[in-house]
């Protein structure tokens, strides 16, 4: 207990140094929870609900951005171990204009709650959308965003087809298993199909089989049946699937990955330069704590700790930073939006506060007085102007569904980020730490630094 009173004594002996090595080991961690948060997200989709296991998807094999003939369905619903299907197809339509753009997809709706069972839908408004031609089944996240009702009339632009249909809004669902998944826009594929000229192509197929040992049955069996034909075929999991839509990114993964091995790198540089200098200038001090009776390994142990509580209060304080700032963002977006000025706020009095402590000392006077308060507030003025871009940044990007729709921060990212400052703290420590440990008494004495 005594040493532990010791480490922290020391970490916040230098306030400045310690302030603004934690400020830049916060803002470092902030940076990687978000690159870790972001690939969590994207990968999220792929990751299976209970119901969506016995979910498989059916594609053209030369690329999911080809269509097939919409008869195909009569001769996979015939198979054996299908349940149930819904042809599914991409529309790409926007909301009044570009920036308002969510999933919207034209179905079949006959089998729908079938198909996708883990949503929610009062019974009555199913019925009201599967009877009316122009009726639209909408996620209850995205008519929360642009404040919709039952009954509104909605227009889609599709710059992919070339068609602005008009929907009325009938049915509202829910995903209890994920909130993320309620961004969506569902309506009827024979209307979209009457405006196309009755082409009769689809997108994909979404297939529910009988049972976890059908999945591979009936994958096998639909690409057999439509091999050698001008439109074969490729099924799989909806998990693989969404991974392969994924990886139309490209190798996200080892791009952002790569970043955040930079972000740690940079951190360790700047903690291991501060750790270097304060001990080295407290060599005289270990020279004395060994003249007094501690033991190498005890003195190993102080200084690696007090770079390990530095480490562990800046990354502590940029994990749950981002968690609150992209929680904090995403409940006040759409209906408290005035709120981010006060995010604005608090970033900007970040910055400030960092810049003030820059010039902190006892030599501050005169010109480098006047300089401090200058430097501080335009810190101040960047940190609000550079706040407020990122909130409404965020706003916009994680409203718009898709991979990044209700982003947060998980707590298995937040507990990773602390790992990450754990290994920093004690890593940046271990040479200098060792070295001051090993001194010899009389060369510390006299050591001027």
């Amino acid at each position: 207990m005594k040493l532990a009173r010791l480490m922290w004594k020391n970490a916040v002996r230098n306030r400045r140094r310690s302030l603004l090595t934690i400020l830049s080991i916060a803002v470092s961690i902030f940076l990687v929870s978000t690159l870790e948060a972001v690939l969590a997200n994207i990968y999220r989709g792929s990751q299976n609900s209970n119901t969506a296991d016995l979910r498989v998807v059916v594609h053209r094999a030369t690329s999911i951005t080809q269509t097939m003939p919409e008869a195909y369905r009569q001769r996979i619903a015939a198979l054996p171990g299908v349940r149930a299907l819904v042809g599914v197809t991409w529309f790409g339509g926007q909301y009044i204009d570009a920036r308002n753009f969510f999933a919207n997809f034209a179905v079949d709706t006959d089998q729908f709650e079938k198909v996708f069972d883990e949503f929610q839908i009062p019974p009555d408004q199913l019925a009201a959308w599967k009877n009316e031609r122009i009726a639209a089944l909408v996620g209850a996240k995205l008519m929360d965003t642009y404040h919709w009702k039952i009954g509104d009339r909605i227009t889609l632009k599709s710059p992919i087809f070339g068609i602005n249909p008009e929907f009325v809004i009938r049915a509202v669902y829910r995903d209890p298993q994920d909130e993320s998944q309620e961004r969506s826009f569902y309506f009827h594929y024979d209307y979209f199909d009457e405006l196309m000229g009755r082409p009769g192509q689809v997108g994909s197929f979404s297939v529910k089989v009988d049972s976890a040992a059908d999945v591979p049955k009936v994958s096998q069996a639909i690409d057999a049946m439509f091999r050698n034909t001008a439109a074969e075929t490729k099924t799989e999991t909806e998990q693989a699937f969404l991974l392969g839509f994924v990886s139309m990114l490209g190798n996200i993964k080892l791009l952002l990955t790569s970043i955040a091995a930079a972000v740690v790198f940079t951190i360790l540089l700047v903690a291991g330069n501060t750790m270097a200098m304060s001990i080295r200038e407290r060599t005289s001090e270990v020279a004395v704590l060994k003249t007094l009776g501690f033991r190498p390994r005890t003195i190993l142990l102080l200084l690696a700790g007090e770079s390990l509580v530095i480490a562990l209060v800046g990354g502590l304080a940029g994990a749950l930073g981002a968690k609150f700032a992209y929680a904090f963002i995403g409940a006040t977006f759409n209906n408290f939006k005035f709120l981010g000025g006060g995010f604005a706020l608090v970033v900007g009095g970040v910055a400030g506060f960092g810049t003030w402590m820059l010039f902190a000392g006892p030599t501050v006077r005169g010109a480098l007085r006047a300089l401090r308060y200058v430097a501080t507030a335009l810190g101040f003025a960047a940190g609000v102007a550079l706040g407020g871009a990122f909130y409404m940044g965020v706003g916009f990007i994680t409203n718009q569904g898709g991979f990044l729709a209700d982003f947060g921060v998980p707590l298995a990212t937040i507990a990773l980020c602390l790992g990450i400052a754990a290994a920093v703290g004690i890593l940046s420590a271990a040479l200098p730490a060792y070295r001051a440990a090993r001194v010899n008494i009389a060369e510390a004495l006299r050591f001027v630094g």
